[in-house]
């Protein structure tokens, strides 16, 4: 439970990238008022193991992520791709773990990685309490923490080989009928995503054709297209017409 994660963390002594010692520390819990006003701006009720969690801590302190929290950091835009994101974590550079909340949600879970340089969202793990040993690993030592290797690696890769992309002409014919239904009305420049099984790695480049990029989602279904901003005629053209 991460009720119980959170306690275990609760003095913890980890040592930076720099060789210097922290000990981690929990934020104060949250109150039942809190608790209450958080889940009155969610578009889902609180699970109940996320509502224990909040009863032993908001956060954590001296991690080695900027912040780790369980009450939503905000900040994090870009409402067409994720209706209700919930940032829970920030790596101090404007980069957030977030997770995809929705109406009908009763777990908290995937965390995904919201990165703006590469534009790019990348999962990162199944649950918050996996997300949180993770984070934990950057500062033990040992194998590299998957969080290092999203941060650092998989959004790059992501954004350079796009990966999980495919077409509408190649879903037009698929078993799926919400991939069939959903590409019926896209423009075959667009490119399709489907992260409804997700393995790290996976992800999409949200900044696909730059910052007029049109991003379209399947309902509350985790599939997602990137349309190209239409082509303006160039100015001869436009001179042209203009003199015709």
């Amino acid at each position: 439970m991460l009720a119980d994660a959170l306690r275990r963390l609760a003095g913890l002594k980890l040592e930076d990238e720099d060789g210097n010692e922290e000990i981690l520390t929990l934020e104060p819990p949250a109150t039942e008022d809190e608790i209450r006003a958080l889940e009155a701006r969610l578009p889902c009720p609180i699970p109940p193991d996320i509502r224990d969690a909040l009863r032993v801590t908001k956060g954590l302190a001296h991690g080695p992520l900027e912040s780790f929290s369980l009450v939503d950091l905000e900040g994090f835009g870009l409402d067409e791709m994720l209706p209700y994101a919930y940032s829970i974590a920030h790596d101090g550079f404007g980069n957030y773990w977030v997770l995809d909340l929705l109406p009908s949600t009763t777990t908290w879970g995937p965390v995904f990685y919201a990165c703006h340089d590469p534009a790019v969202l990348a999962y990162q793990a199944p649950t918050i309490e996996e997300f949180l040993n993770d984070t934990i690993a950057m500062w033990q030592g040992g194998p590299r923490s998957r969080v290092d290797v999203v941060h650092d690696d998989v959004v790059n890769r992501i954004w350079s080989e796009n990966p999980e992309e495919t077409t509408p002409a190649a879903l037009q014919e698929s078993a799926d009928e919400l991939l069939r239904t959903f590409v019926a009305d896209l423009p075959p420049s667009a490119r399709v995503i489907d992260l409804r099984h997700p393995a790290l790695g996976h992800g999409f480049s949200w900044g696909r054709f730059g910052p007029r990029t049109t991003i379209r989602r399947a309902g509350e279904a985790r599939v997602w297209a990137l349309i190209p901003p239409e082509r303006q005629p160039g100015l001869f053209t436009r001179l042209f017409r203009r003199g015709s």
